[in-house]
């Protein structure tokens, strides 16, 4: 079976540009291992290497890195846990202890400013840098 030229070319253009606008994230680093290429940014074994990046260029202070980086592990651990509790669930009840949860714990923005000791202004713009997005203005509008 043949595909035709024409529908290649445009799957090939859809797919790149899809996959371009998806992706709300900074650049891997240069440092970042090739075993870790890929990976989650929010895995702090990986996340270590952005937030060396952000210090690297000047946009992040090595404190507030390494207070990021004791933070993504919380986060991390908790995330994990969280994931072990719903373990088992169906669909439908994971959904809803997950939406519970999220819920109780409130305004990401707030829990990073405090648990760093960042101003939520701070804090914004640090989420807004390591999102490559405006994910932390987003919720800074919710405060």
């Amino acid at each position: 079976m043949r595909i035709p030229f024409p529908f290649l070319a445009l799957s090939m253009l859809f797919f790149s540009v899809a996959c371009n606008i998806s992706e709300a994230r900074m650049p891997e680093p240069a440092s970042m291992p090739y075993s870790l290429r890929g990976g989650e940014p929010h895995n702090p074994r990986v996340a270590k290497y952005y937030l060396e990046e952000l210090v690297s260029e000047g946009k992040m202070t090595k404190e507030e890195a390494e207070r990021t980086e004791v933070y993504m592990i919380f986060r991390n651990a908790r995330r994990m846990q969280d994931l072990k509790d719903v373990k088992g669930l169906s669909k439908e009840d994971r959904r809803a202890v997950m939406a519970h949860k999220r819920e109780i714990r409130g305004n990401p923005l707030i829990e990073y400013a405090n648990y760093c000791g960042l101003t939520l202004e701070r804090a914004k713009e640090l989420m807004n840098l390591m999102h490559g997005s405006d994910k932390g203005t987003k919720y800074y509008q919710k405060v």
